[in-house]
Formats: C-alpha cells, sequence, structure tokens
C-alpha cells in the first residue's frame, strides 16, 4: 500500500538528512547543557496507538534532555504505570529520542524505545508483546504556537509498522499558564489485527506554572476508531500529571 511504502522510505531519507549541511551559528556553545524532568500521573484509561491498554493507571516518568549542540539534542528517559483496582496491567519503558534542526521551521529526529508489557490478566483490546520500537519523525514549526509533526515507526514486538501525523498547538493564558491541544490520525500495517487507517486521537490540557520548577496539568482526551471493522471500541480519558524539573 502506499501509506506503507511512505512509512518504509521515511527511514533512509530521514538518515540521509542528518549528513547534508546545515549553517549553525559561529558562537555555538561547547558546553553540553543538561536538564532533567520528574512526572508523576493519573489516568482514568491507559491507551496507546489506538488500543486500550488498562483502566485507571498510575505512571511515573523520568527524563533527561542533553542540548549536544545550539541544533542538536538528545533525550533519554524512562517509565513506568501500573493499573489500579481490578486490574493488574502494567509497563515498564526505556526511550531515546535524537533531535537535528535543520533551519528555524524543520527538525528531524530518530527515536528508539524497548517497552515490557505485563498482564497477568486479559487485557482489554490486545496482548501487546515485548521489544524495541524504533522510528524516525520530522516537525515543521509554522510559528511559536503551532507545529506539526510526521513519523513513522516500526514495532519490533509487533513486527509491525505504525505510522501518524499530528498538530501540536499551545498559548499562553497568562504569565504561569497555558493551554495545549494535540491532534492527530494513525496508520497501521497488519498491527495487531489491525489494517490501513487505524484512529484519530486527542488531548487538550491546561499547564499551569506552580513555581520555576513545579507545574500541575490536568487533561482530557479520547482515541476514535476510523475502521468499524477493528476489534476494540472508541475511548475518551482524564488524567493529572505533576511534574518536577531539575
Amino acid at each position: 500500500m502506499l501509506a506503507t511504502y511512505i512509512m518504509k522510505s521515511l527511514f533512509p531519507l530521514t538518515i540521509l538528512t542528518f549528513f547534508l549541511p546545515c549553517h549553525l551559528p559561529a558562537d555555538v556553545s561547547k558546553e553540553i547543557q543538561l536538564g532533567v524532568e520528574a512526572v508523576a500521573g493519573y489516568r482514568s484509561g491507559y491507551v496507546y496507538r489506538g488500543f486500550e491498554l488498562a483502566e485507571s493507571t498510575i505512571d511515573f516518568q523520568v527524563e533527561t534532555e542533553i542540548a549536544l549542540s545550539n541544533r542538536t539534542s538528545l533525550n533519554l528517559g524512562s517509565w513506568y504505570a501500573t493499573e489500579n483496582g481490578k486490574g493488574d496491567f502494567d509497563e515498564s519503558a526505556f526511550f531515546s529520542h535524537l533531535r537535528f534542526k535543520q533551519s528555524d521551521q524543520l527538525t528531524i529526529g530518530l527515536s528508539a524505545s524497548y517497552r515490557h508489557f505485563g498482564n497477568s490478566s486479559s487485557p482489554l483490546s490486545a496482548v501487546f508483546k515485548d521489544g524495541v520500537d524504533v522510528g524516525t519523525f520530522a516537525t515543521w514549526q509554522f510559528n511559536d504556537d503551532f507545529s506539526a509533526t510526521a513519523g513513522a515507526y516500526y514495532d519490533f514486538g509487533a513486527e509491525a509498522w505504525y505510522g501518524n501525523a499530528e498538530t501540536q498547538w499551545s498559548k499562553a493564558i497568562s504569565e504561569k499558564t497555558f493551554i495545549a491541544l494535540n491532534t492527530g490520525i494513525s496508520y497501521v500495517d497488519d498491527y495487531y489485527g489491525r489494517d490501513g487507517i487505524n484512529d484519530a486521537y486527542g488531548r487538550l490540557s491546561l499547564t499551569h506554572h506552580l513555581s520555576d520548577t513545579v507545574s500541575i496539568t490536568p487533561y482530557l482526551g479520547g482515541s476514535l476508531l476510523l475502521d468499524s471493522s477493528d476489534a476494540g471500541d472508541d475511548q475518551a480519558f482524564a488524567g493529572l500529571w505533576f511534574e518536577v524539573r531539575f
């Protein structure tokens, strides 16, 4: 299919662009800058790539961003989620993102992660397999408030492709508070019984900075399946993140 061909083609094309020349400022700092963020959260339902994997869930994440240069950054992090109540689903993951800013508008990147899924009881929609997930993505920044990202990823656990295109919008409503809206659509190639157009998804969040280093973010989200023959249901969920930056 055309969409599958595009996803597979993105890998070599993106890697090639890393070797293209770009204009770096003469005063690029040689000192590596480091930032760390810790996040604890609760969500009423855990939806991953259009699949409902758990209901009421608590999650924890630690992520560090390393500025390798003015135009290159590396994110490294780990994640753990566990289901409350009757369910006993849990997930742990390690992830990395390498971003390279080609221009003021265009950023390209590579991602790699490993996920371990623990479900001793039957999950709600699909049994996800442990494995490495690698991908490539590109983001176009239209202005300070709005950007669009397209990505293609290969999941070695599922032995299948996943692709998405999404938009990110945010707007400050006060000195300490901003609202954000993420929307997207996804495509899969024989991914846990689904094939073709997958889901449309979105998340609306409100972040309030309690201090320079502490924030709280309530959010609402959902996933709408676009193929009526796919297993599973449309999903809606709510959650809260508590973020600390070092």
